[in-house]
Formats: structure tokens, sequence, C-alpha cells
């Protein structure tokens, strides 16, 4: 048994992510597919992914706040709750063949708010669940099970949409909500004294934290411009290829279940690298995320744009473990949960944009000329950002010696 899952608190959470996370991987291709059938539009599923995103970024700060100053539990707990009656809700529409597009629009954004309290409560948890040496083993279990929930949610949620509709596999996310807060009730973590209120010196000294150290907003600020620029029209332009050219559902299916099939092996190896400049690798192994937008816009065969999707989820989920696990040797335990929020919200701050013009932007210059961009902005930002000395130097500081304490903090 890996070291990690031998802490109580951390088997709880591990399984309670991973529940979770199955259910969720269901609903994107059955939000997608929903909205194709109702519509018709690239531009109205671009505008359902960018209601959840935009609500979950204009309350992410709070979420931050909160998560630092509560019991990181008791926040997860009830952004697990919320969510699984926004699901149910929106599962009920669509079994019963009442949805409307505006309908579906408000329920992810109550959807996106919920999770933006559980996104920081999650980073900052994680920490005060095991000890300080088994930080990196366990980020990588938690990729391991967002991942491997992604190859079967998303293998899920086609067989579904395909056969009796995406309500039902919204309904079944929902259950799986349910499920994730009861676990994470087992947790059994000491919360800390709740200060009197002081939303923004709280805010401001999160700032200051995540400010700290160039390289922590200098690559959150260019993870941005890539979901702007690469990640939204591959996702929103995808499935409308998929419809035309590629078996619709079934074939997005694969090339989703590609990705998830890749972040699995990602996040494995994720745990097992000790590279001594973890950025530089981060962003060495990202350039392979461009070949799936590159082979999208050429109108390569189905298995090979698959095939690419394997190596872009790999790549994704094996530096999401290096990044976590950097942020959290790195940053004060204290405003861990508030750094992480600004990373979030800054990271996402142009999603919503970048789902919502994907579509038009397609229209006015083609839909393969769209991805051809974001494949050659990828490429020559990444390899600007690798020269900045912050960047390449970071792994030679040894780690914030408070960062990896594993007394709970909250």
């Amino acid at each position: 048994m890996n070291a990690a899952l031998r802490e109580r608190n951390f088997r709880l959470l591990f399984a309670a992510r991973t529940i979770s996370f199955f259910g969720s991987n269901l609903v994107p291709i059955a939000i997608a597919f929903a909205v194709l059938d109702m519509t018709g539009s690239a531009t109205d599923v671009g505008l359902a992914f960018a209601s959840r995103t935009l609500a979950q970024i204009a309350t992410l700060l709070v979420g931050g706040v909160v998560a630092d100053r509560l019991s990181r539990r008791r926040v997860m707990i009830s952004s697990e709750a919320s969510s699984t009656v926004v699901q149910v809700v929106l599962g009920v529409l669509h079994v019963t063949g009442s949805a409307s597009l505006w309908e579906l629009l408000v329920l992810q954004a109550a959807g996106g708010a919920s999770f933006a309290f559980f996104t920081p409560a999650s980073s900052g948890i994680v920490p005060q669940t095991v000890p300080a040496r088994l930080l990196q083993d366990a980020n990588s279990l938690m990729s391991v099970a967002r991942y491997s929930a992604y190859v079967f949610g998303a293998a899920a949620g086609g067989a579904l949409v395909a056969t009796i509709g995406s309500g039902w596999a919204i309904l079944l996310d929902s259950a799986t909500f349910g499920v994730s807060a009861i676990l994470l009730v087992g947790l059994r973590i000491e919360a800390g004294t709740v200060a009197a209120p002081r939303f923004l010196r709280d805010l401001v000294d999160g700032w200051r934290a995540f400010t700290e150290h160039t390289w922590v907003w200098l690559m959150t600020s260019w993870i941005s411009l890539y979901f702007l620029i690469s990640y939204a029209p591959f996702f929103v332009l995808g499935p409308l290829v998929a419809k035309r050219s590629m078996h619709g559902a079934a074939g997005w299916a694969l090339v989703l279940t590609g990705e998830a099939i890749g972040a699995l092996l990602g996040a494995i190896a994720g745990g097992r690298a000790r590279p001594r400049r973890p950025l530089v690798v981060i962003g060495l192994v990202f350039l392979v995320t461009a070949a799936q937008l590159m082979l999208l816009a050429a109108h390569a065969p189905l298995a090979a744009i698959a095939i690419a999707a394997v190596g872009a989820g790999f790549a994704f989920a094996f530096a999401t473990v290096l990044w976590e696990t950097a942020l959290q040797r790195t940053i004060d335990p204290a405003k861990l949960s508030r750094v992480s929020a600004y990373n979030w919200m800054a990271a996402m701050a142009f999603l919503p944009a970048g789902y919502a013009i994907a579509g038009p932007v397609a229209d006015a210059i083609g839909i393969s000329t769209a991805l051809w961009i974001g494949a050659a902005w990828l490429i020559v930002s990444l390899l600007a950002v690798l020269t900045v000395r912050d960047v390449r130097d970071y792994g030679d500081e040894p780690p914030l010696e408070a960062a990896t304490s594993a007394v709970p903090v909250k």
C-alpha cells in the first residue's frame, strides 16, 4: 500500500475525491451534447461552459478566505452538498425534457460557485492529512483519483449520452457528490480558532503571498492565456468536429478517454519523479499538448487525435502533481488556500471568454485556423517563459519549513 494511504484522513479524502471525480467527468460530454441537441450551436456550448467557469472565478477569492479561516473539512462538505442539489435539479429538468438553455446556464453557474469553495479548501487540506515527506505521493494519488475517474467517467458519460441521454448522467453525478460529502464527514482534522472577520486584510495577505515568488504569478499568468487561446478552442470546437466527422458523442468520448488514460499515467509518473528543476520539466512536458490541437486542425484520423490526447493528458497531470507540491512546499500553510484561490482565479480568468468566443472566432477565420493559432502560441510562449531566471532556477532554494509541517492549520 502507498504510504500516504496508510493515513486514515487521507484515505477518506482520496475515496471522496475519486467518487466525486467520477461523477464530475460524466457531465462535460453530457452538457456539450445536450446543448448541441438543443440548439446545434458551438457558441452555445461555449456559453454553457463559460457560465460555470465565470461563476467559479467570481467566487474563488471568497472561497479561499473562508477555507483559510474556517474548517476546510466543513467548507468541502457544504460545497459537495450544494453541488448535489444543483445537479439533481439539472438532471431532473433534462430527464423530463423540460430543460431550456437559460436554465442550464443558471444551474451551471450555481455549480461553478459551489465548486469555488471546494477547490481552495481541497488544496489546503492535503498537507493536513499526511506527513510532510509524503506530500508529493499524496498529490500524485489525488491526481490518480482525478484521472482514473476521468477514464471511466468520460467513457460512461459517452455511453449514457449515446443510449439513454444526458439527464441520467447528470443525476448520477449528483449521487457521487452526496457520497463524497458523507465520506468527508468522517475526516478527523483539528480545526483552528476562528479569528474575527477581516476579509480585506486576508485578501491582501493572500495576494502578497501569491506575488512573493515570481514563478508563481508568472506561470499562473501563462496558464490563463493557455486556457484562452489553446484549451478552450479544443474543447469547444472538438465536439462540433466530432459531430460532423468523428462519429458524434462516441468519437469525442474516445478522445476524452485517451486524454484521461494519459492523465492517469502522468499522475503516477508525477508521484515518482524528483526533478532538480521541476518548473523547467513542467514547461518542457507541456509542449506535448500542442499535438492534439495540430492534429484536430489538420482533420487527422480519430485514432491519431486520441493518441495525441493521451500525450496531452499525461503532460497536464504530470505537471499538476509537480506544481501542487511546489506550492505546498513553498507557501505558508496558513495562507495556502488563499494562494490556491488566487492561482485558480487568475488561471481561469480568461477561460469563460475563451469558451464564449471560440465559436464566433472559428466562424470568422475557420476551425482549423483557430486551432493552428492555439498550437503555435502555446509553443512560442512556453519557450519564452522558460527563459525567465526565477522559473529556470526554482529547485535550488530549500522549501519553506512551515509549509512542510504536518501540523493541522484548520
